[in-house]
């Protein structure tokens, strides 16, 4: 019984300990990436937060891993043109000496001399103890399939590079999209908060007609269902915004629970190129379509792979051994040789290898073809994207320059109490409402830029171009 109260006890001991380091862990971490913030002030500007996203993001730096592995893969595969060294030993101990036993031929005395010669003669052949040391090296002198491995491996590392690059244009367009949707929510609140202002003020008024029967108790109802709704919409805002917040603190690779702030950015409108020049940027630059290109190099170095297996392969050896078994007159010796091997017959699996590897060059071939035209269409849908949201930009900068007269004529007649308040956060409600219109189709003219930028193979945050 006290055995097992001790076993709980240390149980809990050791948990608790456990508990301990991970909570001092955590707290480490927290302050480390508060103080990460502090560094850059009080708000992120959208160039911080993609500089940040590239230091901490965790899709970025797996790609960076697999870019060394690849790069490790190369490696290996050009040690296959060095020569391999060894480095030997062994003891072997019996259980006695082993001897051999030689007949004698010798021709019998006469009976009269009385000597006998032997029938046989034993001696040693191998001690009963011995050890062997040696060094061996081998180089490979014809074996084609080594020459196409490492060609291979090479594609493999740049593509490896390659979609680490198109991996950090879509994390600062992800980081752009989730930025702009946090500027996007924060302007949207202020014409919810305008908008209940003003249905809050109707709500007096209809309560102060109602109390003189201007009106009817369900046309009160209706108002305060309105106003009940619109706090809904404010309160669904925020939660958005937490959340999208959120999100982009994942993205950031920061604790969930730090508040961050944005500052707001101001766009200019960019002379597009030609359609024709975009897709000439996008053949010779998309990163998808190079790597898909490179993939079908591939393909046929694994061809010629399959083809080497029908040729000899030829290795050069040597080395050098050095023995303590007494018999040998000569302890110690160098040696060399070549060995040559060719394959006769396998169940013809050298042929359906290379049946195989032809098949796959054709689907190489296929794909590429299809990613040209995927890259083709691509492009086209961006660029015709941008100059859509681009129009729809002007219109919403037009209106919003028109509700910008709208509120300064609502202000001047509301200080000479020509309307009231219902009226005045009515016209404040709409101008926020242009605001936040203009502000999103602005940010929809970022993010298609991005996009087509990123068709093209280029940045899609013009700043880091």
């Amino acid at each position: 019984m006290k055995l097992k109260s001790l076993i709980i006890f240390l149980s809990l001991v050791i948990v608790g300990c456990n508990n301990t380091q991970v909570k001092e862990e955590k707290f480490v971490t927290a302050q480390e990436e508060r103080e990460y913030l502090e560094k850059y002030g009080n708000t992120l500007s959208l160039e911080e937060t993609l500089e940040i996203a590239k230091e901490r993001n965790l899709d970025l730096r797996i790609k960076e891993l697999e870019r060394e592995i690849a790069t490790l893969d190369k490696k290996i595969a050009f040690g296959n043109f060095l020569p391999s060294i060894t480095l030997g030993g062994s003891y072997t101990r019996l259980d006695d000496n082993i001897n051999i036993e030689m007949g004698l031929n010798l021709p019998q005395l006469p009976p009269q001399i009385p000597i006998k010669f032997p029938s046989s003669l034993e001696t040693k052949l191998i001690d009963e103890s011995f050890y062997t040391t040696g060094v061996a090296a081998q180089i490979p002198i014809f074996v084609p399939s080594t020459w196409y491995l490492y060609s291979a491996r090479k594609k493999g590392e740049d593509i490896s590079k390659l979609a680490e690059s198109f991996a950090d244009k879509m994390l600062q367009l992800q980081v752009m999209s989730e930025y702009f949707y946090i500027l996007a929510l924060e302007t949207e609140r202020d014409t919810l908060i305008n908008n209940l202002k003003s249905s809050q003020e109707l709500e007096k008024k209809v309560e102060t007609s109602l109390k003189v029967e201007g009106v009817l108790e369900w046309e009160l109802q209706k108002v305060q269902a309105l106003v009940e709704s619109q706090k809904i919409a404010l309160n669904k805002n925020e939660r958005d915004l937490k959340i999208a917040k959120m999100n982009l603190k994942k993205t950031l690779n920061l604790n969930l629970q730090e508040d961050i702030k944005l500052e707001s950015i101001e766009s200019v409108e960019v002379e597009l190129p030609t359609l024709e020049d975009c897709i000439y940027n996008a053949l010779n630059g998309n990163e998808i379509l190079q790597i898909t290109e490179k993939g079908k190099e591939i393909n046929e170095d694994l061809k010629k792979i399959a083809i080497t297996n029908f040729l000899p392969k030829i290795v050069l050896g040597g080395g050098y051994i050095n023995n303590s078994n007494q018999t040998l007159a000569d302890p110690d010796f160098l040696f060399g040789n070549v060995t040559g091997v060719i394959s006769i017959f396998n169940g013809f699996k050298n042929v359906n290898e290379y049946k195989k590897a032809v098949r796959r060059e054709k689907i190489g071939e296929l794909t590429l073809e299809k990613q040209f035209m995927t890259t083709v269409l691509e492009v086209t849908k961006a660029y015709e994207n941008v100059k859509t949201t681009q129009e729809l930009w002007r219109m919403a900068k037009l209106n919003y320059e028109a509700e910008i007269g709208k509120l300064n004529q609502r202000k001047v007649e509301r200080r000479v109490e020509m309307i009231g308040d219902e009226e005045y956060y009515k016209a404040l409600a709409e101008y926020n409402e242009a605001l936040s219109l203009k502000e999103k189709v602005q940010y929809q003219y970022e993010m298609a830029l991005g996009a087509l930028s990123i068709a093209m193979g280029k940045a899609p945050f013009r700043g880091g171009n």
